[in-house]
């Protein structure tokens, strides 16, 4: 079997290369790779990406080969693939009808109501594997004039003593760290800050304050919120997670309810006929 491959190369005796998209780059038995199927893939620039083209070229080359002697040698009856191309249809034609119903119909609206009640309901499944927390904490000097005040003004509980510590945390310059919105896992703040603790748990049960010297500085560290491994996760942290279970679930059910109306109405209007046996 003869087998012609066209290489890409930055010369080319072919009447034409490099002067159409349309221009033929490589060829194997029937197959034809041209210039504008590369540029599909690498863009219109793609003369400038010369060894990403040429490993493109020699993959499809390659791929090619392997059908065209498949395609010569193999028996004809290994060729029959008829029943897998229907089965294959059917199953992309029920795939995009079902897309498409989908897109008309499925609200990927979830409102905090339901994401806060699967998660009740769902407790056992969003169990935290590690200790969490929400953390506020400053880096400051030592012999700083202002580190007793910032020791007590970081533990705030209220928005006029929040509002008091961040004008304190400005007017010095003070290197600050303090969202209560956003939980860490207190391994990972650990690797940040050179702070240790005897026993995790017990600490976060009875604690909410420590430090850490580093060189001329310390860390002044206050837990303003923690939950515990194996405990239930916060909200915050798995409302993504959630909307996404309830979206899909929507979806399935949509699904199975469009899937059941059409066989009904196929029945109602016979065009479904079952025979005696099978029924």
């Amino acid at each position: 079997m003869l087998i012609m491959v066209l290489v890409l190369t930055n010369c080319s005796e072919r009447k034409g290369i490099g002067k159409s998209k349309g221009e033929l780059i490589a060829e194997v038995g029937e197959h034809r790779l041209t210039a504008d199927e590369l540029v599909k893939v690498f863009g219109d620039q793609w003369r400038q990406k010369h060894e990403k083209v040429k490993d493109f070229v020699r993959i499809w080359v390659k791929d090619k080969v392997v059908g065209v002697v498949a395609e010569k040698q193999l028996a004809e009856e290994d060729k029959d693939f008829k029943e897998e191309i229907i089965a294959y249809k059917n199953s992309l034609l029920k795939y995009t009808f079902e897309q498409k119903m989908l897109d008309s119909a499925l609200s990927l609206v979830v409102d905090e109501q339901e994401i806060a009640e699967y998660l009740q309901k769902n407790k056992k499944n969003f169990q935290l594997k590690e200790n969490i927390v929400r953390v506020r904490y400053v880096k400051v000097p030592k012999k700083h004039k202002k580190l007793n005040q910032l020791r007590y003004m970081i533990q705030y509980k209220d928005s006029l003593r929040k509002e008091k510590f961040f004008d304190l945390i400005q007017k010095e310059n003070i290197f600050c760290e303090a969202n209560d919105s956003v939980w860490h896992k207190l391994d990972d703040l650990k690797n940040l800050i050179p702070f240790k603790l005897y026993n995790d748990e017990h600490f976060l049960r009875h604690y909410n304050y420590t430090e850490a010297p580093d060189g001329d500085f310390i860390w002044v560290i206050y837990f303003s919120e923690n939950r515990l491994k194996k405990g239930v996760s916060p909200l915050e942290m798995v409302r993504d997670q959630i909307q996404a279970i309830i979206i899909n679930r929507r979806k399935q059910k949509l699904i199975q309810e469009f899937e059941k109306s059409l066989y009904l109405d196929a029945l109602k209007n016979k065009d479904i006929k079952i025979y005696a046996d099978y029924e």
